[in-house]
């Protein structure tokens, strides 16, 4: 198997874990949301990074101190902006409902990220060879995730109802989290000094970007963990942590999952070579994409829909596997 079909799997594989990611917390029956939150966040963004490095990096953190803030501070910055998308996209939710909160936030995550390294790498022209291949993936794929949320919207019509106000201020809110949730694949594709101290510190080139996560997902952690503590003692819910089990796990297999799935999604990013930050991140956010529909259909969320939205719902999944396919070749 070349190195090309492996970052390839990995970025699928990644892509299927992630998608899956949130399954745990339709367990969880007495904790509410920011307790939830918080043990995700710190177990994701804190725990299992920081035990990863210890693990595969020799000599860390050590590294770190002989890096300069250039070297640093992008990866941070950006998981700083990626965590505040983090917090603005459960609010957008609740405003515009799962369905086209999602297709925004993911819609616009997807595209900057994608375009963005390429072009800031200066790897070509985005109207010719590969750059176009990127683009119309890019196109297709927004396609796709734009039928896919009209059809969630025409099955929740019912469900969920919302004043102009809160739309536009949904829509508006949408908007910004899924730019700023782009910046999680710029934090990886701008940490290339932090993965290079890595390498001279003994860690393999395949692995040494691991490296990055726990300064990009450190900044992370803030936005979220402070949303987190604020309801905390806004809705006085600090007692819930008295009874951790079995909440209290299943919020830490999100957050174990989530993390594996960044994880294998960094690993294929080396395996796809100089496109591995652009193309590998279209492929790894379409497949999570068609994991939670596909999720979604198992778990009987459509078992009662109606019939146009149910082929709406069928024909979004061609452009999302035809976009899947050209974003592959395009990193050969």
């Amino acid at each position: 198997m070349t190195a090309n079909m492996v970052g390839i799997a990995l970025a699928l594989f990644g892509g299927i874990v992630v998608g899956n990611c949130m399954s745990p917390i339709k367990r969880i029956k007495v904790w509410p949301w920011e307790c939830t939150w918080l043990v995700f966040s710190f177990v994701s963004l804190l725990l299992v990074p920081v035990s990863l490095c210890f693990y595969a990096v020799p000599g860390w953190p050590a590294l770190y101190w002989g890096l300069t803030a250039r070297d640093l501070y992008p990866s941070f910055a950006f998981g700083f902006g990626w965590g505040v998308a983090q917090v603005l996209f459960g609010i957008a939710i609740r405003r515009l409902g799962m369905a086209l909160g999602f297709t925004v936030v993911v819609g616009l995550g997807t595209v900057f990220g994608t375009l963005i390294p390429f072009l800031a790498h200066r790897q070509g022209s985005l109207f010719a060879g590969r750059g176009l291949m990127l683009v119309c993936g890019c196109a297709l794929m927004t396609l796709g995730v734009g039928l896919s949320g009209w059809a969630g919207q025409m099955r929740d019509f019912r469900k969920h109802e919302s004043s102009a106000a809160n739309y536009l201020s949904g829509f508006i809110i949408a908007t910004i989290s899924g730019v700023l949730s782009s910046m999680l694949n710029l934090s990886l594709s701008f940490g290339g000094g932090i993965s290079e101290a890595a390498v001279k510190r003994g860690a393999h080139s395949a692995v040494a970007v691991v490296a990055i996560w726990p300064i990009a997902l450190a900044g992370g952690l803030i936005p979220n963990f402070f949303y987190s503590f604020w309801l905390l003692i806004r809705n006085r819910s600090w007692n819930n942590f008295r009874k951790p089990v079995p909440d209290g796990l299943w919020s830490g297999l999100m957050g174990f999952l989530w993390i594996s799935a960044v994880v294998l999604y960094g690993l294929a990013t080396y395996q796809l070579g100089p496109l591995g930050d652009s193309a590998g991140w279209a492929i790894y956010q379409i497949t999570m994409v068609l994991t939670a529909c596909m999720a979604g259909v198992i778990a009987g969320e459509w078992k009662n829909a109606s019939r146009p939205s149910v082929t709406a719902f069928l024909v979004s999944i061609l452009p999302l596997l035809t976009a899947t396919v050209i974003l592959a070749k395009a990193t050969k």
